[in-house]
């Protein structure tokens, strides 16, 4: 419970709404859009999106897929301990960010377009790619397809088929990178909707700390935030910085742009 009503107004609300969670992301906003998506706006829990993600990756020749939300993960914070904001899978995966410095992390944080993964010889494939499939050591599913997702304010994010052959894979990448990349796209809005965010994120932040952050995510400088909280501008920079430690942040900017896509403030 907050102090007072004055210091509440200023923390993000969570309201309950009515809505479907592809109304609240606007799927269903237009034909057209709904057409592309299909079946998956209809889904409302995370089993209906496990089952539709299953189905999605059979109907395009996989054995399986993952979701991941990497969340706002910068190339100098791979830290053993941090989690994935949001994932699923069809498999008995674990949710661990299971990237390694040979990872090929900067093609999922910098590139739009999807991109096709192989073990198998014969064809040539991209440093990057070579280096994605001994990340993911599947050898008994040799070929794969990622699709990132750009979502500027939370972070980014992926859809992962995985069990393919290699000219499936490469198929596809070439004939429907328009049509991945809106799905995955959609595919991320909904499990946003429907996901909880990861509670991995390190020490729970204080209700003066969420706060701040928030003031600074509006854009109020020190000085507007101290008075409308009705503390001192040292103590509003202590509270950002403690929240910025937690958050394992390398600035109050990263640390506005964590907490906005741990969905702890809202703007």
């Amino acid at each position: 419970m907050f102090a007072s009503s004055a210091f509440a107004r200023h923390v993000s609300r969570v309201a309950p709404d009515r809505l479907r969670p592809a109304d609240r992301v606007g799927l269903t906003a237009t034909k057209s859009l709904a057409a592309l998506v299909d079946d998956l706006a209809r889904c409302e829990t995370a089993d209906a999106l496990q089952q539709w993600l299953a189905d999605h990756a059979l109907r395009l020749g996989f054995r399986g897929a993952r979701y991941m939300h990497l969340g706002h993960l910068h190339l100098g914070q791979r830290l053993p301990h941090w989690k994935l904001l949001r994932f699923l899978s069809t498999h008995e995966d674990s949710a661990n960010l299971w990237m390694t410095d040979r990872a090929g992390l900067e093609t999922i944080l910098m590139t739009f377009l999807p991109f096709a993964w192989s073990s198998v010889g014969g064809r040539p494939l991209t440093d990057e790619q070579r280096d994605w499939y001994e990340v993911q050591q599947l050898r008994e599913q040799p070929a794969g397809v990622t699709v990132p997702v750009q979502d500027h304010p939370a972070g980014p994010a992926c859809l992962i088929l995985f069990g393919g052959t290699e000219e499936t894979a490469l198929q596809l990448v070439d004939t429907q990178t328009p049509w991945l990349a809106t799905l995955a796209l959609a595919f991320h809005l909904m499990a946003k909707a429907i996901l909880p965010a990861s509670n991995s994120l390190g020490p729970a932040l204080s209700d003066r700390e969420i706060a701040c952050l928030r003031l600074a995510a509006l854009g109020e400088t020190l000085a507007e935030a101290a008075n409308k909280l009705g503390v001192s501008v040292r103590t509003v920079e202590l509270h950002v910085a403690r929240a910025s430690k937690k958050l394992n942040a390398a600035n109050k900017i990263h640390a506005v742009a964590i907490a906005v896509g741990a969905g702890l403030i809202e703007v």
